[in-house]
């Protein structure tokens, strides 16, 4: 089967990361594989990643930049004509959408309706994130009747959690027929004792509990104000590491907090398994627009511990109590009470840790997502 995955963003994040994945799992079964976007960096990163498959840049994405509605409109237009033709050349069995979100890409909420012009037997779509309500956008009804468009145009939406589909049905109007399920896989992040050692002597050097934030996006949803804030509120040995690059005005909060050397700004790493190893638990503490991040996943893989928040698909995957704790989201005074609980009796941590690692080989493993996959390929 000739798949063909289509995909439109300036932002390469864990929806892509999947993105490869499906296109690995596919190119594995036998199928030829094929990939196109309009930015160039992704195409780019979309070549080193995917090796065994065939990656084209797309239409271009310069409608983003329009200043007005009609201009945006133009722009946009022009870009559908060209992914309509680039299908048609190729011929593809099945086109697979790769959706960050809904909206997300206009391009690519047009992308099964080009399909279809392009006599494309097969579509579907991912959508990775929770779904804007309509009136959050200036024009409700224009939105109503897209979203009538794409679900008219493709056979299957596959949802990576239960919040997506509940969300795209409520909010988005989509019928429940649509709906296919499947859980995101990852691999176990390879860890490297020597450093996992290093990592625990240097950031908790007298045995204190060590909770990390991990994430590769400094954006203020993912709750770096509620992980300093919970840190200056906690009263045990307890200190944190955040991984990763971290907002504009994040330092400030910090010293307000005095939090001095018991938080550790660790930025950008390679690989994070081994900060995984080191760490007691792992904090998830978004505030808004979330899925399930595969670094919760990542974590479970490992044996951490993961604390998150009551948010969209978050506790589908952490179960409270078992695999790790859930708080409300925004509450640092929640997330400071279970770290002091934690650092007074780490017995649980381990325990936790086991289950979640145990919950991720039964749901999440790379395997898994690939075989669902297939599955639903036929």
């Amino acid at each position: 089967m000739r798949i063909v995955y289509f995909t439109d963003t300036r932002e390469i994040g864990g929806a892509e990361r999947n993105l490869i994945d499906m296109a690995q799992a596919a190119t594995a079964a036998g199928h030829e594989v094929l990939l196109g976007a309009p930015q160039a960096q992704l195409v780019a990163w979309l070549r080193e990643q995917a090796p065994g498959a065939r990656v084209e840049t797309v239409a271009d994405d310069d409608y983003f930049d329009a200043r007005d509605a009609p201009g945006r409109a133009a722009r946009l237009s022009l870009a559908f004509g060209a992914l309509v033709r680039w299908l048609a050349s190729i011929s593809p069995d099945l086109l697979h959408v790769n959706n960050g979100g809904f909206p997300g890409s206009d391009l690519c909420r047009l992308a099964p309706f080009a399909g279809r012009l392009a006599r494309v037997p097969r579509r579907l779509m991912t959508v990775h994130s929770n779904p804007w309500e309509r009136e959050r956008l200036s024009t409700p009804a224009l939105q109503s009747l897209a979203d009538r468009i794409v679900w008219a145009n493709v056979e299957a939406v596959l949802c990576p959690s239960d919040s997506v589909a509940r969300g795209l049905i409520r909010a988005r109007g989509m019928p429940r027929s649509l709906v296919r399920h499947l859980h995101y896989g990852v691999p176990e992040p390879p860890q490297d004792p020597t450093a996992v050692a290093e990592i625990r002597g240097r950031l908790a050097p007298n045995g204190e509990l060590l909770v990390g934030l991990v994430s590769a996006r400094p954006v203020a949803s993912k709750g770096y104000d509620v992980f300093v804030d919970a840190l200056g509120l906690v009263r045990g040995a307890v200190r944190g590491a955040i991984v990763g690059p971290v907002p504009l005005g994040l330092e400030d909060r910090i010293a307000r907090r005095e939090l001095g050397d018991r938080l550790a700004l660790e930025g950008r790493q390679p690989r994070v398994g081994s900060f995984f190893g080191a760490c007691d638990a792992l904090a998830v503490p978004s505030t808004a627009e979330e899925c399930m991040p595969l670094v919760i996943l990542e974590a479970m893989a490992s044996g951490t511990a993961v604390f998150a928040a009551r948010l969209s698909g978050l506790p589908e995957a952490v179960e409270d109590g078992r695999t790790g704790r859930i708080f409300s989201p925004g509450a640092a005074d929640q997330l400071a009470a279970l770290l002091d609980e934690s650092a007074e009796d780490r017995e649980p941590l381990a325990r936790m840790g086991a289950a979640g690692r145990e919950r991720w080989s039964r749901f999440f493993t790379p395997e898994r997502m690939a075989a669902g996959l297939l599955a639903l390929y036929g």
